[in-house]
């Protein structure tokens, strides 16, 4: 593989029961504000709470609009010359990174369940999968300085995970392989 490559790979973040819940209560505060303007103008009849209660609305829509949009996360995967790259999509007008790693740092690289996960006892787990506890995520343990044991939760693809054994560190490699773990 040429030193060079850059692998790329773009992972939803599924919706779930939580994200209709989110969506709901966005929807009932853009519909009570101006509601409560409203209301407050008919029992107090103060006419320009009914004005400001019409400019809510205005506002509400957008809100609304922005806030539902904002649930829609991606996660971008790049993998060029031995570093690993995860960004945070957010409704795909802003991008945050959560990690950036060495992956000849790896000290471990495994599929995901939960006694692994409870047994490695991490400080920190970078979390950007597809789903929270699937069997299609894998977990990439390794140190930092500054925060100790880390994980990263991620749902790579066959190209990515091919793409960055042959910079896994010796020890790793041989774990792996050998006793045929990926």
């Amino acid at each position: 593989m040429d030193n060079n490559t850059l692998i790329e790979q773009v992972v939803p973040k599924e919706r779930n029961a939580q994200y209709g819940l989110k969506i709901a209560l966005i929807i009932l505060v853009a519909l009570g504000i101006p509601a409560g303007f409203i209301a407050a103008a008919l029992i107090t009849r103060i006419a320009y709470l009914a004005v400001i209660g019409m400019f809510a609305i205005l506002f509400c829509v957008y809100g609304a609009w922005y806030f539902i949009t904002s649930l829609k996360v991606e996660y971008e995967y790049s993998f060029l010359s031995s570093t690993l790259r995860i960004d945070k999509i957010i409704a795909k007008r802003r991008r945050k990174p959560i990690v950036k790693v060495d992956v000849k740092q790896f000290d471990d690289f495994f599929r995901y369940n939960d006694e692994a996960m409870t047994a490695h006892h991490f400080n920190k787990v970078y979390r950007a999968s597809a789903k929270e506890f699937s069997e299609d995520n894998y977990v990439a343990s390794f140190r930092n300085e500054a925060k100790g044991k880390c994980a990263i939760l991620f749902t790579p693809n066959e190209q990515l995970i091919e793409g960055m054994k042959p910079y896994f560190d010796n020890d790793l490699r041989k774990k792996l392989f050998l006793n045929k773990q990926l």
